[in-house]
């Protein structure tokens, strides 16, 4: 009985740390915080946005940007021109049911300083996920989707957070509108 308790531990062990190279040799890191070039951000998305809500709260937990509530305060501001979710049969069974869906989440979105200058074009993400379906399972499918739907706003904040850390922005573009220079916490300009 000890021998087997101990091959168990021993066993357990391995696994432990067979599964920690693994991912160590994959390359995955926790995400961290981000670099943003900027110290105010205004995030422009529908009411009720959940990717909005997840950027919110993400840059907020860093302490490196304040999230503005009006974009004349802020260096830089974050657009949705669209945000759509879209649900598409995949494919059939033999009786003609839907046995997989196409789930989509559609982001078009623009960013640009409180004057106007463009820093990211219009650009349009499309993130998809498959979900299999069966009659028997309505109610576990519907909670299936809305977990779906949850990881994808969680992975689209995730790609709007690294694209803001690639802004640069310039000394003309941290100017007010009075033509006075924005104070900066460092002194430094980013180019």
């Amino acid at each position: 009985m000890k021998a087997t308790m101990k091959f168990n531990h021993l066993h357990r062990w391995i696994v432990i740390f067979a599964t920690a190279v693994l991912v160590a040799a994959c390359g995955f890191h926790l995400r961290g915080n981000y670099d943003f070039p900027f110290t105010s951000l205004y995030i422009d998305f529908p009411a009720g946005s959940q990717t909005a809500s997840i950027l919110r709260r993400q840059i907020t937990a860093m302490n490196l940007t304040k999230i503005v509530n009006n974009p004349q305060e802020a260096e830089v501001i974050l657009s949705a021109i669209a945000e759509r979710k879209k649900k598409e049969e995949l494919t059939y069974n033999i009786q003609g049911r839907v046995r997989e869906y196409s789930l989509y989440y559609n982001l078009e979105y623009m960013v640009k300083t409180s004057q106007g200058k463009m820093l990211i074009e219009p650009t349009k993400i499309s993130l998809r996920r498959t979900m299999t379906y069966d009659d028997s399972e309505a109610l576990s499918k519907e909670n299936e989707e809305i977990l779906l739907y949850k990881d994808m706003q969680q992975d689209m904040a995730q790609r709007l957070l690294r694209r803001l850390a690639t802004i640069k922005l310039t000394a003309e573009d941290r100017d007010t509108d009075d033509g006075q220079p924005a104070a900066t916490e460092s002194g430094n300009t980013f180019e």
